[in-house]
């Protein structure tokens, strides 16, 4: 885990008690790439405002070192405070798998965590979560189309992205990233755009639901 500030990464600590056999830490992130290129990572979790190195450039760097040594990527989940729509597009373009936002709450960490390490779902103490997340994530498609500007909608599909991004369906993030930025510029999602959310969420769901 890579924080400046150390009652942060007690805090993640106490978060991950139990999961990991060993955790490393590192206050910025020079010294977390040197420790990332001594040995292999189950996963990296990484401030992204930090002195020295931020986390933006330790990502980078990071990445580059994988490809130059041909090894697979390590799932490296970025930890931001920021709500704004392009920094968030920044850290998945430094190279970081996933982003969440701070505050990071325990089942928030361990779930974002068994998702990106394509564990079975049935299998990981926090499965009975994903149901509710996507209940919320139903709800909310329907608040938005009943939303009548697109400020409202604007807002309504940030936040849904933002919760989507952090349990790891990425491809569902970038979808309503786009159409976020359409109503940003004013223009309201139609019936045929909202109910094709509403499918794609469907095959999200399947996995995660037993019969």
């Amino acid at each position: 885990m890579v924080d400046d500030v150390a009652l942060n990464r007690e805090i993640f600590r106490t978060h991950l008690e139990g999961t990991f056999r060993e955790i490393d830490e590192a206050a910025d992130g020079l010294a977390a790439v040197a420790l990332f290129k001594q040995q292999r990572y189950a996963a990296v979790l990484m401030d992204m405002e930090m002195p020295v190195l931020d986390g933006y450039g330790a990502i980078r760097e990071m990445r580059a070192w994988e490809q130059e040594q041909r090894l697979s990527q390590t799932l490296i989940l970025a930890v931001t405070s920021s709500d704004f729509p392009e920094d968030e597009q920044r850290i998945l373009d430094a190279g970081a798998t996933a982003y969440l936002a701070k505050p990071v709450k325990q089942k928030t960490l361990l779930t974002a965590l068994h998702l990106h390490q394509n564990l079975e779902a049935a299998s990981h103490p926090m499965a009975n979560l994903l149901p509710r997340v996507f209940a919320y994530a139903d709800t909310m498609l329907d608040e938005i189309a009943g939303f009548d500007n697109p400020e409202a909608v604007s807002k309504g599909l940030h936040q849904l992205r933002g919760m989507i991004a952090v349990y790891g369906f990425v491809d569902f993030a970038e979808r309503l990233k786009q159409i976020h930025s359409a109503a940003q510029r004013g223009e309201m999602p139609g019936k045929t755009m909202l109910d094709q959310l509403r499918k794609e969420l469907q095959v999200l769901k399947a996995p995660f639901t037993t019969t």
